[in-house]
């Protein structure tokens, strides 16, 4: 059966609902402002914390301001306007009045307290909300109103061990959790979060396997009431691009491109989210309008869903500054919906992450080094890796991996003897995978802070970066290896160098036995160890010693191919996809991403990009600028000329019959 969200064009708008907003509200109003946005799909405020319809149960909160507001009437304005509708529902909290007439239902902290949050307590997936009436108000809910998905907020997280000030309070001590713990494990729940303590590992098995039941149990449900209601994470997948007030350092440019990578390599169909505020703090400020656009259109360059989030209704939104940029690039995906939509990835590398919210600067420096080389690339979690079939890729990153399942080991170790090329960089597993040829692995060392790796004159063949120097700064961490015999060892490690007056400033440590990274020949591919941290330099510190590396090893060593002509900037993006008969160029001009600001990219001119081809003669078209491009075929090579390169472009390649 095929369902309505499968291969969907999803552009998707969220007015985020307070409870103000359902005042003097116009129907009729509210769905042409949707229109305007060139949006299929809305998602509305219905359940959870606040009811926005006349809900019959006593303990469902109703928004005091829907006198006027029928939200199933509007769900069907919707519909008679081509627009599917979304609920949106938060079981995450009850309100005060509510804890009060039901205590089991709350989250407690190691010490039995509560977390009222203006009001909000937060709940527990294994109190009496989340485990039984959450399924009433969901049933009510979908029963009345003809809504096609269900989007649970804060669903993802399930345990709300944290507020939105970002104060942390430790696994949950309600009462329900401790005897279903205790009765499942025979220990008590740790008081807080400690890698390697057996009763911490328990606990996040429990988690799991909570979350795991209740998202079992929510979709039959929702799909016994409707088999056609897409229930978000598993029908669909949704993930945000957001910022928040005060965020560390850098900000994540490649925040929507690597969601939809994501997303898409986890095999589902999904959105990826532009938030318009600034964070939890300041929500009814938008961030700047470039940010925006620049988000919408990483996304479709990565053939993903659009989907924008925003606070509030649009008639009555005080910062409206992004409104002309969601109307611009929604309607350009309406316009050419056929070309972009339904694509495939010709990526022939994958990278896998960890998660989609949690950072880690070792897969964030690889993906700079990916896409600023012009490298088209897959991405996937670790979770979801054993699902996809790595035999279609031709290199695997593993950015500091170090645990991950014997599942996964044999599945890696055998697409590298298939002729696979397999990159591990970082802290090593206790027993590295056999593809690496490790015989050794010593105690990873942090305080390397001044050590450096030596390019000797055998190592420019690969590292042809490095002609004009012969130094890698290594950073803080770095694990000696021994390698087995046969494996091809790169670099020379020189331990931490003295530092302070200039006087002083050179090398006086010996060199090591040890590698920057070792090769090995296992069956017909290889497997790259790189006991240190390139990426993570890369991402937090920007400089082009630690980029040449990643970009040698990756197109010298393992012979990914650059799509990027000469005169392409690093600060293009390129992805290429094919479809039926014909396939497609993005670029999206990221050079207007300048320290921690986003502002409008300057107009790039002469940019080259260059495909391998067989010789077939084609047509090329820019769907934005058709009068910028031109083409040159050759026998081997197809080389795409842009003359004036603005925010974005897509060109469509179609073979032409002689």
């Amino acid at each position: 059966m095929q369902h309505w969200w499968h291969k969907y064009p999803w552009r998707v708008v969220q007015p985020n609902f307070r409870e103000i907003d359902t005042l003097n509200f116009d129907p009729d109003q509210f769905v042409s402002d949707l229109k305007s946005f060139h949006c299929n799909v809305v998602m509305l405020n219905a359940a959870g914390i606040l009811a926005n319809y006349p809900t019959k149960l006593s303990d469902h909160p109703l928004n005091p301001n829907i006198d006027q507001f029928d939200l199933k009437h509007l769900v069907n304005l919707c519909h008679k306007n081509g627009i599917r509708a979304i609920a949106r529902t938060d079981f995450s909290k009850i309100l005060r009045p509510v804890y009060e007439r039901h205590p089991d239902w709350a989250y407690k902290t190691p010490e039995g307290e509560i977390v009222d949050y203006n009001g909000c307590v937060h709940t527990c997936l294994n109190g009496g909300y989340q485990g039984r009436y959450m399924d009433d108000i969901l049933k009510e809910l979908l029963t009345e109103i003809p809504f096609d998905g269900v989007y649970c907020n804060m669903g993802n997280l399930g345990w709300m061990a944290m507020d939105y000030s970002y104060n942390f309070y430790g696994p949950c001590h309600c009462e329900n959790c401790k005897k279903k713990f205790s009765d499942q494990y025979q220990m008590d729940i740790p008081q807080k979060y400690q890698p390697g303590d057996p009763a911490s590992d328990a606990y996040s098995r429990f988690q799991k396997e909570v979350s795991n039941s209740q998202k079992a149990r929510i979709t039959q449900l929702i799909h016994s009431i409707n088999p056609e209601i897409a229930y978000c994470s598993v029908d669909y997948l949704r993930v945000e691009s957001n910022t928040e007030y005060g965020r560390s350092l850098p900000h994540w440019q490649y925040s929507a491109s690597s969601n939809a990578r994501a997303m898409r390599g986890m095999g589902a169909e999904a959105t990826s989210a532009s938030t318009d505020m600034l964070g939890f703090f300041y929500r009814n400020i938008s961030v700047t309008p470039a940010l925006q656009e620049l988000r919408f259109w990483q996304t479709l360059a990565n053939f993903g869903g659009l989907d924008y989030y925003m606070m509030g209704r649009p008639d009555t939104k005080e910062d409206r500054s992004a409104f002309e940029r969601v109307r611009k690039v929604f309607g350009f995906a309406a316009a050419h919906e056929n070309v972009l939509y339904g694509v495939k990835s010709c990526a022939k590398a994958l990278l896998v992450k960890d998660s989609f919210s949690i950072p880690n600067p070792e897969e964030r420096g690889w993906i700079r080094a990916l896409t600023e080389s012009h490298i088209p690339f897959d991405e996937t979690l670790l979770k979801g890796l054993s699902k996809l079939d790595v035999s279609q890729y031709s290199v695997v990153l593993l950015p500091d991996k170090s645990r991950i399942s014997p599942t996964l080991v044999e599945m890696l170790n055998t697409f590298v003897s298939q002729g696979g090329f397999l990159i591990v960089s970082g802290r090593l597993a206790d027993k590295p995978l056999a593809c690496l040829g490790i015989r050794t692995a010593n105690p990873n060392q942090d305080t390397v802070l001044g050590s450096m790796l030596k390019v000797q004159p055998e190592d420019r063949t690969v590292f042809t970066g490095f002609s004009d120097r012969s130094l890698i700064a290594v950073g803080k961490s770095y694990q000696p290896i021994i390698s087995e015999e046969g494996v091809d060892n790169y670099l020379v490690f020189l331990p931490p160098q003295r530092f302070g007056p200039p006087e002083f400033c050179y090398p006086t440590q010996e060199p090591t036995g040890y590698p920057g990274l070792s090769a090995f020949s296992y069956g017909e591919g290889k497997g790259i160890c790189i006991p240190w941290y390139p990426g993570t330099s890369y991402y937090q510190d920007g400089y082009d010693n630690w980029y040449l590396f990643m970009q040698n090893v990756l197109i010298n060593l393992c012979g990914l191919s650059s799509l990027g002509g000469i005169s392409l900037s690093p600060m293009v993006e390129v992805t290429h996809g094919i479809k039926d008969d014909f396939e497609v160029i993005h670029l999206v001009n990221g050079s207007g991403h300048f320290g921690n600001s986003y502002f409008d990219p300057p107009v790039l001119s002469n940019q080259l990009v260059e495909l391998p081809w067989d010789g077939s003669p084609v047509s090329c078209t820019g769907l934005v600028a058709p009068e910028s491009l031109e083409f040159v075929m050759e026998e081997d090579r197809l080389s795409l000329y842009l003359k004036e390169l603005g925010f974005y472009e897509c060109i469509v390649i179609k073979k032409v019959n002689l």
